[in-house]
């Protein structure tokens, strides 16, 4: 019989099954926006039919950004949030509209676990063997049983009854020629083949059931597929076939193969493929199914919101629509809202149209021990039935009448730890306080607060249209009260350490380690602007900071709005003795703010070059630009000035005199140029001291 080579259209693609739990938390993670690039990586490697469609809608998209050394992580840098939302609800739409068998379910979670398995062990394999792309060698383990699951999407009756077996196979190859005029090793490879990666991916998941003496001398990434098969056929046990595939394709001793199976099994035996009857797996993914619905719902809900909120024409519409939102979806009697003026630590009341002039009276300072400024400062949701009457300020029992219920439930408004207001609501007994801590009421909050970042920055009637410049009062309270949370951070951070010796997670805990320290730094600066702060010099490699910079804003700054970033560094460029905190601060914030200023597909340019003035002083330059409308000529002169507002025009963010003054206290300068034609550039150089 002559095999009939399969082509994986778009319609096969969408209709892929992922696993249900793991399509929850990929949908909830997208739509919450409350993950890191790791996490959501870290979530999508649980899942080879969703890495299939990153990696399909990445090389249709962008094709040569897609690094084959590491597939996933590139593919999710190139593709924007709502792409990746988009697939999400996509695979929440094919798992919900399919009625599924508890047969079927079974062997979706044997599916799973296999490819679970193959993933776990290339990757430890990978590491052993110091393979110098451990991410290709993981997902070319996660996604040898590829094509199974192509077969299995199509028709999961036709493939559970005629074929049975999650795991590959020449057998099942076989059985699926007869019942599909084509086998899972082909689907895979015209799958992947179709991606056209420089990687040999297709070739070690097409050849991995050739015998070991055949693939003794291939490349490594097709010998870690081959050996990865030889353990999913004996995940939990150690045999004379695996032991000897382990020496012949790795030169591995029984005790190497003994250590290698113990520190996969470790990561893959919570993952049995199957646990407990098949009712109960069915019921399960009933539970997925209707989380999946409900999250496809509340998407649709907040999108709706979004749009209402857009259509606000000012701060009193913006307001009214707001409150109608939240008084439409809770039990609150009233809504009031207050905006944060940070520069003097303000609460102020904001009255929609249909409220009473008496909320702008309403007023009370950000220290105070109302249950608002305690909610904002917490960035949680507070009530007055965790407190005794007695115990409530005049303020909070104020407010209480003005929101016409028994008690008050008070939320703050915050976009990226930025406090821009709160809002009191009037509510009745303590469930239905606690209510506005459910998932549903935390994306309307957080769609509000979006909505209310925007707004405050068209709008400069609102106080928090100027960002905080310097509060010597509060700053140096606030880092009084930060400093405690974050020892208790670092001490976690030590217990946890323990807890993950011999994984490969440990290297997270430096970077938050080293994220904390910066915040410590960051603070300890701002405590005395005046003065320079006591922050060590230390020399820094200036091309290493800026990629290390852009690295750190491209998922949340960069992809959203698929802005270009393009980079011409000056690779003889001397390390520099300066102070690091303070260079990478200010390169955020230029970023941040060229990012800010630009429309969707705009350009960044960043470049470096080491000169000498006519002095004889040495410079390194960072040069930040961006292919914007430029900056008001009006502006420009006094762009570092204290009282310089760029609200309503361009580069907006941490106010530009802040940044000159950490320049200053650095040594270095700055300077601006900009125009409608070209943009606009900022280039920081900074002093290189022969020694």
């Amino acid at each position: 019989m002559s095999a009939v080579r399969p082509q994986i259209s778009e319609r096969e693609m969408g209709h892929l099954f992922s696993a249900p739990h793991v399509a929850v938390q990929i949908l909830w993670a997208c739509h919450a926006a409350v993950f890191s690039p790791q996490d959501l990586r870290k979530l999508i490697l649980q899942d080879s039919a969703f890495c299939a469609k990153i990696l399909n809608a990445a090389v249709k998209s962008c094709p040569e950004r897609v690094d084959p050394s590491a597939p996933l992580s590139s593919s999710l840098e190139c593709l924007s949030l709502p792409v990746i939302k988009s697939l999400a609800i996509q695979s929440a739409q094919r798992l919900v509209e399919t009625n599924f068998t508890a047969a079927h379910v079974k062997f979706m979670r044997e599916l799973s676990f296999y490819s679970q398995v193959g993933s776990i062990t290339s990757l430890c394999l990978a590491e052993s063997i110091a393979y110098p792309d451990p991410e290709e060698a993981q997902l070319a383990g996660l996604l040898f049983n590829i094509g199974m699951l192509t077969l299995f999407s199509k028709n999961p009756e036709r493939y559970r009854n005629d074929i049975g077996s999650a795991l590959s196979s020449r057998e099942v190859r076989g059985r699926e020629q007869i019942s599909f005029e084509s086998d899972h090793l082909q689907a895979a490879d015209a799958l992947i083949s179709g991606w056209q990666l420089d990687s040999f991916m297709a070739d070690a998941i097409n050849f991995m059931h050739l015998d070991i003496d055949q693939c003794r001398d291939s490349p490594p990434l097709i010998r870690i597929v081959r050996l990865s098969l030889e353990i999913c056929r004996s995940p939990f046990a150690l045999n004379d076939e695996l032991l000897s595939a382990a020496e012949k394709l790795f030169n591995l001793t029984k005790s190497d193969t003994e250590y290698l199976l113990k520190r996969v099994e470790n990561q893959y035996r919570s993952l049995s493929p199957f646990n407990g009857n098949q009712e109960d797996c069915l019921e399960e993914v009933g539970q997925a199914q209707k989380r999946l619905t409900s999250l496809v719902f509340s998407i649709a809900d907040q999108e709706g919101v979004r749009s209402q909120l857009a259509d606000s024409d000012g701060v009193e519409t913006f307001v009214g629509t707001s409150r109608h939102l939240y008084l439409h979806n809770s039990a609150a009697q009233e809504a009031v809202f207050f905006t944060v003026d940070l520069q003097n630590s303000i609460l102020s009341g904001w009255p929609s149209r249909e409220q009473t002039r008496l909320i702008r009276e309403f007023k009370t300072p950000l220290s105070s021990r109302s249950l608002l400024a305690e909610a904002l400062l917490s960035g949680k949701v507070r009530h007055s039935f965790a407190r005794d009457s007695y115990d409530l300020s005049l303020f909070d029992r104020q407010l209480i009448r003005l929101c016409k219920g028994r008690g008050i439930a008070c939320l703050p408004l915050q976009v990226k730890g930025q406090l821009l207001g709160g809002i009191a609501l009037g509510v009745d007994n303590t469930s239905e306080a606690e209510s506005f801590a459910a998932p549903q009421m935390q994306l309307l909050n957080w769609s509000v607060a979006k909505s209310l970042a925007s707004l405050t920055a068209l709008r400069p009637e609102l106080p928090t249209a100027e960002p905080v410049s310097g509060n010597t009062d509060l700053i140096p309270k606030l880092a009084h009260e930060i400093s405690n949370p974050l020892t208790i951070i670092n001490n976690y951070i030590s217990v946890v350490g323990t807890l993950l010796e011999g994984t490969e997670n440990t290297e997270i805990l430096p970077a938050i380690e080293n994220e904390i320290n910066r915040i410590r730094e960051i603070l300890r600066y701002y405590t005395d602007l005046k003065d320079t702060p006591q922050l060590p010099d230390a020399e820094i490699a200036p091309n290493e900071l800026v990629l290390s910079v852009i690295e750190s804003l491209k998922l949340t700054f960069f992809t959203p709005k698929k802005i270009e970033i393009s980079e011409n560094f000056d690779t003889s460029i001397r390390p520099v003795k300066t102070k690091p905190v303070v260079i990478k601060q200010i390169l955020v914030n230029l970023l941040k703010n060229a990012a800010e200023a630009l429309d969707k597909g705009g350009k960044i340019s960043l470049s470096t070059r080491e000169h000498r003035t006519s002095d004889g002083q040495h410079y390194v330059e960072i040069c930040v630009q961006d292919n914007g409308p430029g900056i008001d000529k009006k502006i420009q002169d006094r762009l570092f000035c204290p009282v310089t507002s760029t609200k309503g025009g361009e580069h907006a963010g941490l106010g530009l005199n802040i940044i000159k003054g950490m320049v200053d206290d650095i040594g270095a300068k700055i300077s601006c140029h900009s125009s409608a034609d070209f943009g606009t550039s900022f280039k920081l150089v900074i002093p290189i001291f022969d020694e």
